[in-house]
């Protein structure tokens, strides 16, 4: 039966019923796409801290709840798999929807598909030398840059990734232990020791730069499953005649 978001209890109140996410924090985290008809393509620059779970691992287990709480900062809860990550200003995070065939899938071709398209993005924008590490990590050399998401359910696939150009990465610290999971590669590294960014890594692409490479080259891999023309959903409400303004 395919999911809503009312099945999975988007929001962890981890700060009480007074601070709800807001609407750009729900877009992030794609709270409505599994009710979107594909293709979707959403692409957008984080322009706040909130921390998205995915909707098979257990808050207290991942996230730094009473930090959170102190903070103000919204835990919400996303319709796909992976780990714990926490969105900043500094991030771009996509979302796509596409319809596939309605059979039994794996989700290593989608990976594989979009994690290409976002490593074209990328190179666009004069990154070079990334590789996909452990299931679906984008890496430079031994540090993670971009992580992913997916879901297959019903003829569809959602796919989500955020990208780390210029974020702080002592947030991460303050908000997520060690994941429960971790790839091979990780070894147990801190955060700080596992993930980069492309400021850091000496990379002078913004957030905008990211963000408009990667709504195109998102749009050409889902149309390359999906016979339609990508809709392009910066935020999360706007329909296809609306302007984007990325």
């Amino acid at each position: 039966m395919m999911a809503t978001t009312a099945t999975i209890r988007p929001v962890i109140e981890a700060n009480g019923p007074a601070l709800p996410p807001s609407e750009h924090a729900l877009s992030l985290a794609g709270v409505d796409l599994p009710d979107a008809a594909p293709p979707v393509v959403r692409v957008e620059a984080v322009r706040e801290v909130i921390v998205v779970l995915p909707r098979s691992r257990v808050a207290v287990r991942e996230v730094h709840l009473d930090r959170c709480r102190a903070d103000g900062v919204p835990v919400v809860v996303r319709p796909s798999g992976g780990g714990a990550v926490v969105l900043a200003p500094g991030v771009v995070a996509a979302s796509v929807v596409a319809a596939v065939d309605d059979i039994p899938q794996f989700p290593e071709p989608y990976f594989r598909a979009f994690g290409t398209a976002a490593t074209l993005a990328l190179t666009a924008c004069g990154v070079l030398g990334v590789t996909m590490r452990g299931v679906s990590d984008l890496c430079l050399g031994e540090k993670k840059i971009a992580g992913s998401a997916l879901r297959l359910w019903r003829g569809r696939v959602l796919y989500q990734l955020s990208v780390l150009v210029d974020l702080d990465v002592a947030v991460i610290e303050r908000y997520l232990p060690l994941p429960s999971r971790e790839p091979d590669y990780r070894g147990g590294r801190a955060h700080a020791d596992f993930v980069t960014t492309l400021r850091t890594a000496g990379y002078t692409a913004g957030v905008d730069d990211v963000a408009a490479a990667l709504t195109v080259s998102l749009a050409d891999a889902v149309a390359r499953l999906h016979p339609g023309v990508a809709s392009v959903y910066p935020r999360r409400g706007l329909s296809p005649g609306e302007p984007s303004h990325l």
